[in-house]
């Protein structure tokens, strides 16, 4: 056990509640400021359990390669049981196998039409003039992406809207009230977590009895049928269930968040929605196809800005397998750590004006070139499996929804820290269109 003056330092707080009342009153401010005024690793104190911060890229580096010091954290377990997310070791690396194919780019790309059909039919449904909740848009529209190319299955119009709301549900493990307290405490969210866990295994279960039997040949869903069926492939009915669980979140979520992101900012900023206005009427004759896509490079640096910005997974969450020493501060073993995507990616270090949203920064750099400074798939061996699909998608999204409506922004823009990066209330713009 490491000595008391060998722990990370900690923000000033307050006795009994440590630093519980200024992460409740404003999460990630607190966690920019303590960065900034404590130090790229360091210590929040809450009744309970201490949480630790790393907010350097190069200590998120380590953390998302060593994989014998860091490990997934038990909160994962909670909510998606065995799934791909929360599993380690062999179990991990053999469902990563059983499902990239599913995730490569060549396969992916060839959905891009799909893509951007379903974008044009939900767009369709705004009248020119309305205002557009886009955040709920925007979530039920992934998910039916999530189904039609990856899983092979048609959800109707109700099964989509009920999803979208479970699915949604599983974001309140990681509320701010929830966090600052020890993990017995059944707080409202909590509750309403667990019922959003159990539901999610209910609709699973029922997804595989309707598609499962006779699903669409070459599908994530038919591949899960058949390993569930196969009494040699050492996968039972709770590990199918578990990786649809997993899979229903995580494939939508992430890419729901960015979208709405995207328009909200769009709509906020004319001047860069214009210059994708004029990318677009120079490059497209119509819907967008697939090699349209791969010639929209203005578009490419607002995804990428947004992402920055409001990164979808504001923080990835880790525990300590064993002591870790960075910047001569110890991390005892068995402790929660967050990898803080929000402070690397609004660091003055690392970007320059960074609270602006300025998509011009990208015209001479790249998301590759920014190293573990810009993690919004993660990084290392356990980076998003479904980043393919998801920047495909958003590119896809946006550039039907662009080329067809001007966007105004109607509201700001606030957001909490759940499990994702969640709108603080509705997120709603106004369309008009473009093609009159």
């Amino acid at each position: 056990m490491p000595e008391r003056r060998d722990l990370p330092p900690s923000p000033p707080g307050i006795p009994v509640f440590g630093n519980a009342v200024q992460f409740v009153r404003d999460p990630f401010g607190f966690v920019r400021e303590s960065a900034r005024t404590t130090g790229d690793v360091f210590r929040m104190r809450f009744p309970g359990a201490d949480v630790y911060v790393l907010a350097h890229p190069d200590h998120v580096e380590t953390a998302l390669l060593d994989r014998e010091s860091f490990g997934k954290l038990d909160d994962f377990s909670i909510a998606f049981g065995d799934a791909l997310l929360a599993v380690e070791g062999d179990r991990w690396r053999r469902q990563r196998h059983a499902m990239e194919s599913f995730f490569d780019p060549t396969r992916i790309r060839e959905h891009a039409d799909t893509m951007v059909s379903l974008a044009g039919r939900r767009a369709e449904r705004w009248t020119d003039g309305s205002t557009v909740r886009i955040d709920t848009e925007m979530r039920s529209l992934a998910l039916r992406n999530l189904f039609e190319v990856v899983l092979g299955y048609a959800p109707t119009a109700d099964e989509l809207d009920e999803l979208a709301e479970t699915a949604h549900a599983l974001n309140l493990w990681f509320e701010p009230t929830s966090w600052v307290l020890p993990a017995w405490v059944p707080t409202p969210a909590r509750r309403s977590f667990r019922r959003g866990v159990a539901r999610m295994r209910d609709h699973a279960r029922s997804l595989l009895a309707e598609g499962g039997d006779e699903p669409e040949e070459g599908s994530l869903l038919a591949k899960l049928a058949t390993l569930r069926d196969d009494p040699d492939s050492g996968v039972d009915e709770a590990e199918v269930l578990d990786q649809v669980v997993g899979m229903v979140f995580a494939g939508h979520e992430t890419t729901a968040l960015s979208l709405t992101f995207a328009l909200q900012l769009l709509g906020a900023n004319p001047a860069v929605a214009e210059r994708v206005f004029d990318e677009l009427d120079e490059t497209l004759d119509g819907p967008p196809s697939a090699a349209d896509l791969e010639e929209l490079p203005v578009l490419d640096r607002v995804i990428h800005e947004t992402m920055r910005l409001y990164p979808p997974v504001h923080a990835i969450p880790r525990v300590t397998e064993a002591p870790v020493t960075l910047d001569a501060h110890t991390i005892p073993a068995d402790e929660t750590v967050l990898l803080s995507t929000w402070c690397l990616h609004r660091d003055p270090r690392e970007y320059d004006d960074p609270e602006t949203f300025a998509p011009r920064r990208w015209a001479s750099t790249t998301p590759r070139d920014r190293g573990y400074s810009f993690v919004p798939f993660g990084g290392g061996p356990r980076i998003c499996i479904g980043r393919h699909l998801a920047e495909l998608e958003l590119k896809a999204t946006l550039a039907e929804v662009c080329r067809r409506y001007r966007i105004e922004a109607t509201g700001s823009l606030d957001v909490s820290p759940q499990m994702t990066t969640q709108p603080d209330g509705p997120v709603t713009i106004r369309v008009t269109d473009r093609r009159r």
